[in-house]
């Protein structure tokens, strides 16, 4: 309940993609995981920017084009709406976040 709450605040006017369709356009994405977690597992050329690192000018973002549709990630797809919506008010407008978040993710995977 709590999660579909933050999900409704956070999320509001946030364009959201699914896993499949990231994959079908080939698609950028942030991970928002911490660096550990990132290191454990993530998804194959994924950017990661930890959530507590992220800021608009971070260096990280000059791999993305402010035109280019992309996808941003986190564990369950809440921080990820937050990280969204700033990267929209900062002119990254085909910023999207995953639905479910990392954990609805069922694909290819780096060990």
């Amino acid at each position: 309940m709590i999660k579909d709450l933050l999900a409704g605040v956070f999320g509001k006017g946030v364009a959201k993609i699914d896993a499949e369709e990231v994959i079908a356009k080939d698609l950028k994405i942030i991970d928002l995981r911490n660096k550990k977690d990132y290191e454990e597992g993530h998804i194959p050329d994924s950017i990661n920017i930890p959530y507590g690192e992220f800021k608009t000018d971070h260096p990280k973002l000059a791999e993305i084009d402010k035109d280019e549709e992309f996808c941003v990630a986190c564990i369950a797809g809440i921080s990820s709406q937050k990280i969204t919506r700033l990267l929209n008010e900062a002119g990254y407008k085909n910023a999207k976040s995953l639905k479910g978040g990392i954990k609805s993710w069922n694909h290819d995977w780096v060990q």
